[in-house]
């Protein structure tokens, strides 16, 4: 997923959503000893996805990202399907996760965009310390490669400029 990720809190423990509303459900449902998949391969499951299909169509539901959890990785599910499987995990956090998707569908878009602005500011400023730690590790690399090579120039320059027994 992207640097738009929001770790909300629920009892003390994390649970990320983005600004869309997708949770990170391999995050979530391991605070309660289960696995996204299993609630994916249930028949109630299957039949509610099939439902939405035939509703909206086919557009995807489940992301899976193979970084790592704390970096977001793992299995994400639209907010369509968030409180169904909440509910498979707890009534209580079904409850919590309608509220915080309801509360960042209603988000003021100001704060939002900001929000957007300011991951998208990081991103691209991390992306440039990517680049430039390539560039360093070059330069320091080949540095002294370009320091001799320039010497050696600066020498037959000079000698071309004074040649010996010139003065």
């Amino acid at each position: 997923m992207s640097t738009q990720v929001i770790p909300l809190d629920y009892q003390g423990q994390q649970v990320r959503f983005d600004l869309a509303g997708w949770i990170n459900a391999t995050q979530a449902a391991e605070r309660f000893g289960k696995l996204p998949n299993d609630w994916l391969r249930l028949p109630d499951t299957v039949a509610y996805l099939e439902a939405i299909e035939r509703t909206y169509g086919k557009i995807p539901h489940v992301k899976t990202s193979r970084a790592r959890v704390d970096r977001g990785g793992g299995t994400w599910l639209h907010p369509r399907l968030a409180v169904a499987f909440a509910r498979w995990l707890s009534p209580d956090f079904a409850v919590w996760c309608d509220s915080q998707i309801d509360g960042l569908m209603k988000a003021e878009p100001a704060i939002v965009r900001q929000l957007k602005q300011a991951c998208q500011a990081l991103k691209d400023l991390q992306e440039g310390a990517s680049k430039g730690g390539a560039s360093l590790a070059h330069w320091r690399w080949g540095k002294p490669a370009l320091e001799q090579s320039a010497a050696y120039w600066r020498g037959r320059l000079q000698l071309t400029l004074w040649p010996e027994g010139a003065v």
